[in-house]
C-alpha cells in the first residue's frame, strides 16, 4: 500500500473536517496545514503563528515516520543515543495525546489520518505484535516458539508468553483476551 502524500492527507483531513461543520479555529489549523503540505502558496500577514508551528510539528513528525520506518521515541534504554530531535518530536506526540479534549476539531481529524500519529501508542504495538502472530501462523500453520535460529520468531514467542501469563494471572484486560483467544483458535471467532 503506498503511502499518501502530506498534500493527500491535507485533502482528506478537509474533506472530513468540511463535512463535520467547519469552526473558526480549525480553519486556521486547516490552512496552516496546507500551506505546510505545498498546497497554498501564501497564507498571508498576520496569519497566527500557533496553527502554523502546530502544522509544521505534525510535518516533521510525519516526515521522520516516513524516512525511519516508525514514529520518534522519547525514550530508550541508551537515551545517549537518541538524538534531542527526535525526543522533541515525541515530546510533541505526547502533549498532543494528553491535550486531546483542547485540539480543534481539523486536529483531531488530521491527527487520526496520520500515518506515524498514534492515540494510544502501546496498544497499537500490541496490536501490531498480535498481527505479527496471526501472519506467523497463517505462515507456518503454528504459533512462534523459541527458536534461537530466527531471532524475529524468538521475540514473537517471549511477547506471547507474555500475554498468556497476564492472561493466566487474570491481569490481561478482556479485550485483549478475546484476542488471545481468537488467535488461540481462529475458527471460534
Amino acid at each position: 500500500m503506498q503511502q499518501k502524500t502530506p498534500a493527500q492527507l491535507h485533502a482528506h483531513a478537509a474533506a472530513l473536517w468540511q463535512a463535520a461543520e467547519p469552526d473558526d479555529t480549525s480553519a486556521h489549523y486547516e490552512r496552516a496545514d496546507g500551506f505546510v503540505a505545498g498546497v497554498f502558496g501564501e497564507l498571508g500577514t498576520g496569519f497566527p503563528r500557533r496553527p502554523l508551528n502546530w502544522a509544521r510539528s505534525l510535518h516533521r513528525y510525519e516526515h521522520h515516520g516516513r524516512e525511519g520506518g516508525r514514529a520518534p521515541r522519547e525514550n530508550t534504554r541508551d537515551r545517549s543515543q537518541l538524538p534531542p530531535d527526535e525526543r522533541r518530536m515525541a515530546e510533541w506526540a505526547r502533549y498532543q495525546r494528553r491535550f486531546s479534549d483542547t485540539l480543534c476539531r481539523y486536529q483531531q481529524i488530521r491527527l487520526d489520518l496520520s500515518p506515524v500519529f498514534q492515540w494510544d501508542p502501546h496498544q497499537a504495538a500490541w496490536q501490531m505484535r498480535l498481527h505479527e502472530c496471526k501472519l506467523h501462523r497463517v505462515r507456518t500453520g503454528g504459533l512462534p516458539y523459541l527458536n534461537q535460529d530466527d531471532p524475529h520468531e524468538f521475540a514473537l514467542a517471549r511477547w506471547l508468553g507474555r500475554q498468556f501469563r497476564q492472561l493466566q494471572y487474570g491481569t490481561l484486560s478482556a479485550g485483549r483476551a478475546l484476542a488471545l483467544s481468537r488467535l488461540l483458535d481462529p475458527d471460534a471467532g
